[in-house]
């Protein structure tokens, strides 16, 4: 196993890089010598995000495309395997939430979640298998979150198509064994990704964004993680370093699943 480049060779598509954990995986799987698809809905974000891939692996290219809608996840998989001829890797990274209990949520929102964080999900695995098939190799992983296992009020939904997407990737690791494909998640806890700061810089410099961070800082045995943190156990998967590994959903959490709250 070369250890310098793990995924040299390898063609990884990332449904969503624009920023953030996606944004970040991109980065670490180039620099091990995967060539990038890289998907998302930001065009300037996307574009600059590109830019920056292609410096370390010039073949990459991104794809504008919105994960809640089903009919532009079908034409950029379409488009993705057309531009490079199939997939060995895929990281499914999405994740939208809105807090509201179950009597009060409404069609449109239960719709936008379970299009965006699981339904997207399963039509590229359905675009990105057969080939895997046909090569008798691949990696699937899933970017799911605590939610789907350890939760807090308001994210009944959102943990719901979380944990849908946890108890998919432990049935489709079995199916797809045979074939070479492995077949993995890894459910973040708190990451301090551009989304998360962003929701720091909502409150005003002083007492306010103080408590905020002190909450966070608190929510966990260790420090709030980041972005490379995750970045670092989807190449883990995506290498030959977790060979014997497939079905498993990875806490990258900072112990806050071990930590019993007041």
């Amino acid at each position: 196993m070369n250890y310098e480049k793990l995924l040299d060779g390898k063609r990884a598509f990332i449904t969503t890089g624009a920023r953030g954990i996606g944004l970040g995986i991109a980065r670490l799987f180039a620099k091990q010598g995967a060539c990038i698809a890289l998907g998302g809905k930001n065009k300037p974000k996307l574009e600059c995000a590109i830019n920056e891939i292609k410096e370390i692996s010039p073949r990459s290219r991104s794809y504008l495309c919105d994960l809640s809608d089903e009919s532009s996840v079908h034409n950029v998989c379409k488009e993705v395997l057309g531009d490079f001829g199939g997939i060995d890797i895929l990281v499914n990274v999405v994740g939208v939430k809105n807090r509201e209990p179950i009597h009060e949520y409404s069609d449109e929102n239960l719709d936008f979640q379970f299009n965006t964080n699981y339904k997207s999900a399963l039509i590229c695995m359905r675009y990105c298998l057969p080939g895997m098939i046909e090569r008798n190799h691949g990696n699937i992983i899933q970017i799911s979150s605590i939610h789907s296992e350890y939760t807090m009020p308001g994210y009944a939904i959102y943990a719901g198509t979380k944990g849908a997407l946890n108890a998919t990737t432990r049935a489709s690791a079995l199916d797809y064994a045979k074939n070479g494909i492995r077949i993995n998640a890894i459910s973040p806890g708190l990451i301090m990704s551009d989304s998360m700061i962003d929701e720091v810089d909502l409150y005003p410099e002083g007492k306010q964004r103080d408590d905020f961070m002190k909450l966070l800082n608190g929510m966990q045995p260790l420090a709030p993680g980041s972005v490379d943190d995750v970045a670092n156990a989807a190449l883990y998967l995506a290498s030959e370093m977790s060979a014997y590994v497939t079905g498993q959903s990875l806490l990258v959490d900072g112990g806050a699943s071990i930590k019993a709250h007041p």
